[in-house]
């Protein structure tokens, strides 16, 4: 997964992740996001026979728990993942849609488990997240349409 656009925010602890930054997609709710809604042959490229790397002691490696975890994100609409990628990390993203309802690209929020829980993200930043996500989708199918 590569990042291609950040907006940072000013405090003393932030999570400074920079443009073109390619992390381990199993392990971010970014990631989760966009294998989740991916061509199957696609996911198959990615977890067949793949060895998940493990980047911290909740990182999900085994293939059979991944396709689990993508199901359910598929089923919510969402992924929530916390300390996966890098301990004390909380992130939240929503699938970016185009025109045909394809998912093109992820949205996400994260946090420190400082700063919040899984449970005030689900309640308080995915509802924006998921809503803001909806409202990219509708531009960019907007911008698709012949005029």
């Amino acid at each position: 997964m590569v990042y291609i656009a950040r907006v940072p925010v000013r405090r003393i602890m932030s999570i400074n992740v920079s443009m073109g930054t390619r992390v381990a997609a199993h392990a971010t709710s970014m990631g989760r996001v966009l294998l989740a809604w991916a061509p199957p042959e696609q996911i198959e490229g990615v977890l067949g026979g793949a060895e998940l790397r493990q980047v911290t002691p909740q990182t999900v490696t085994e293939v059979g728990a991944l396709r689990k975890r993508l199901d359910e994100v598929r089923e919510q609409g969402y992924a929530i993942l916390a300390e996966e990628l890098e301990p004390g990390l909380l992130s939240a993203s929503a699938p970016v849609r185009d025109r045909s309802g394809a998912v093109v690209a992820a949205l996400a929020s994260s946090t420190s488990t400082g700063r919040s829980t899984t449970e005030q993200l689900r309640s308080d930043v995915v509802p924006l997240l998921v809503a803001t996500a909806d409202r990219i989708s509708r531009a960019l199918a907007e911008s698709a349409r012949p005029t």
